[in-house]
């Protein structure tokens, strides 16, 4: 009679730990992908608000304009709006660059800690590999 003292082999090990290191991926790539949508939609919702202000504030210039008397005011008018415009189409860009960092360093964060985990996974992978399998028919 045969006896088995184990059913796991050092091959199957190895198997088995590689196996998981497409899922840790797909895992990282699925939560990533999810990150970066809720980020790309943060920048739609503040590009949307960005654009509405704007112009709201274009379509009131001809009503500003045609309450001017003398050609000084027009021109404060127009100063005006195009300063106000600058500012707001600079604040803008420094608000989306800004969103755009923490997302890359996130990311960055993410990829820090997944290299790690899939490093320990390979290691798993190496060690079972390499593994003496003792166990045998008796």
């Amino acid at each position: 009679m045969t006896k088995k003292t184990s059913t796991s082999s050092a091959p199957q090990a190895a198997i088995d730990a590689a196996g998981e290191l497409p899922k840790t991926a797909m895992d990282f790539a699925g939560r990533y992908s999810a990150d970066a949508i809720k980020t790309l939609s943060n920048c739609q919702g503040k590009y949307a608000a960005f654009i509405n202000q704007r112009l709201s504030e274009d379509f009131a210039m001809p009503q500003r304009l045609s309450g001017c008397k003398t050609p000084m005011e027009v021109m404060d008018v127009w100063a005006d709006f195009y300063s106000t415009a600058m500012s707001n189409y600079t604040d803008h860009a420094r608000n989306l660059a800004e969103t755009g960092t923490e997302a890359v360093e996130e990311f960055v964060r993410e990829v820090e800690v997944e290299a790690e985990e899939m490093a320990q996974t390979t290691g798993k992978v190496l060690k079972a590999a390499n593994a003496n399998d003792g166990t045998k028919a008796a």
